[in-house]
């Protein structure tokens, strides 16, 4: 049970009856109020249905829509190389050509017919885009052979990966294909944005991108979103390329080493408020996610809930309400645990459910929707965090603030109940939108009086999100 001391430390009169009163709480069908509040969806088309294909999956997006996604990301849909592949599939990051659709996933038709309905409802498109490598039999190794990178005259495997060759960005005929290619997908799909995997590489120049983002803008005629697969830390010379998101993967993989299945809040304490006090990222936003296609250990042995166990609940809450556009990864949304593999076809399982996080999820797109101190965006928009001092060394809070609004979030990582004083929020009756307690079971919010110093009890692995 939640218990709520704050009565007796403000000296309240007894609560009014509509305090403490659950009533239906619409998380469905939510619209973002701004740009800096979406959330944005990974799709592996192969997994995502049965059919694999794009009109399959077409059927299927108002369902995204009645969550809240606004943005789908669709892993690379083009034809994967044949030649050294990986699997029965290959790797969706070895490419056989840039300007086709895999026949397995449909038509360039069937993309536009996808991209339309999309749009029709209010969601984004953004292609994922493979920079650095082609597959072995990719369309230019034989048709441009210079486009590649040679040693002793072979052309080179980047990173030993034996399935991929590595392009040569100093060939500005190169450079002009690959930009083109870009522009081919804008011009004939109508696609929103492109996810670019492994901008990290030391192969493909800063400048690269800082000439080709403003040429995609331009080809469109519109703002043409970009999200590089990369930590900027590691490749300083991005944070002014154009990107307007990078991946926290820092943040990511500290998180998943430093605290794991543990219950020291100390250390998430730490890791997000280096996170949110990062200044190299005032003009650029980040992408924040629990898990996604390459979280998948070794050889797919695990992904975040072998990680994080019973952490993984109150993690979620995290990713959606601390910093950044959190990512859900298609099977994330029902709290699907197999490890989804990608190199063969492996579809999700969407009968199965994990109540309690299905509905937490629902819950959270609303909240990061509605809420302005939940948006996220460069520095000049963001919301202030407050890291707030807890009494229970397993327990973390802070609140986020913006104008009016105020968001305060409580998490308990004990595997035990923890009974924590919170000092130092702002006094008021608040709106309870999630209480671990009860959101397997239903979606309800009620108004409760919170003092400065609210003395609350949070089941183990457990969670409250308060709205002022």
């Amino acid at each position: 049970m939640l218990l709520l001391t704050g009565l007796a430390l403000c000296g309240c009169e007894p609560q009014e009856p509509e305090l403490n009163q659950e009533t239906n709480l619409e998380v469905d069908n939510t619209v973002a109020i701004s740009d800096d509040n979406r959330v944005i969806y990974e799709m592996n088309l192969y997994n995502f249905t049965s059919q694999g294909t794009l009109k399959a999956a077409e059927q299927r997006l108002a369902e995204l829509r009645t969550l809240g996604i606004d943005i789908v990301w669709l892993m690379p849909i083009q034809t994967r190389s044949q030649q050294g592949k990986i699997g029965t599939l290959g790797s969706p990051y070895a490419l056989k050509n840039y300007t086709e659709v895999n026949p397995q996933h449909g038509t360039l038709a069937d993309l536009q017919s996808f991209v339309k309905q999309a749009h029709a409802l209010g969601m984004q498109v953004w292609l994922d885009w493979v920079p650095n490598h082609t597959g072995l039999d990719n369309v230019w190794v034989t048709e441009h052979p210079d486009f590649y990178e040679r040693s002793n005259g072979q052309i080179v495997h980047p990173n030993n990966y034996s399935d991929v060759y590595q392009l040569d960005y100093s060939n500005p005929d190169m450079c002009q294909a690959m930009q083109q290619a870009m522009i081919y997908w804008i011009s004939n799909a109508d696609i929103d944005g492109f996810r670019c995997d492994y901008v990290s590489s030391p192969k493909v120049p800063a400048e690269f991108w800082k000439e080709t983002i403003p040429m995609l803008q331009n080809a469109a005629g519109r703002k043409i979103w970009m999200l590089g697969e990369a930590d900027f830390r590691d490749k300083p010379a991005l944070y002014n390329a154009g990107f307007d998101y990078d991946y926290a993967w820092g943040f990511h993989d500290r998180v998943k080493n430093n605290l794991g299945k543990g219950d020291d809040a100390s250390k998430l304490r730490s890791q997000c408020f280096s996170l949110y006090n990062n200044t190299n990222y005032a003009n650029m936003d980040r992408m924040v996610y629990l898990t996604n296609h390459d979280d998948i250990g070794d050889n797919f042995s695990q992904n975040y809930f072998g990680y994080h166990g019973d952490n993984v609940p109150p993690l979620t809450v995290l990713e959606f309400t601390f910093y950044g556009m959190p990512l859900l990864y298609n099977g994330q949304e029902i709290g699907y645990r197999k490890v989804q593999n990608y190199f063969n076809r492996d579809v999700i399982n969407w009968n199965y459910s994990d109540a309690k996080l299905k509905n937490t999820i629902r819950t959270l797109v609303a909240l990061r929707h509605t809420q302005p101190a939940l948006g996220s965006g460069t520095k000049a928009n963001r919301p202030k965090v407050t890291l707030l001092n807890c009494s229970h060394p397993a327990c973390f809070a802070y609140t986020k603030v913006k104008g009016d609004n105020t968001v305060l979030v409580v998490l308990n990582l004990a595997a035990d109940s923890a009974k924590c004083e919170i000092p130092g929020i702002a006094e008021g009756v608040y709106t309870q939108w999630l209480n671990s307690e009860t959101i397997a079971l239903r979606v309800v919010k009620k108004d409760v009086l919170l003092s400065s110093s609210p003395q609350l009890i949070l089941p183990p692995k457990g969670y409250a999100v308060y709205v002022l």
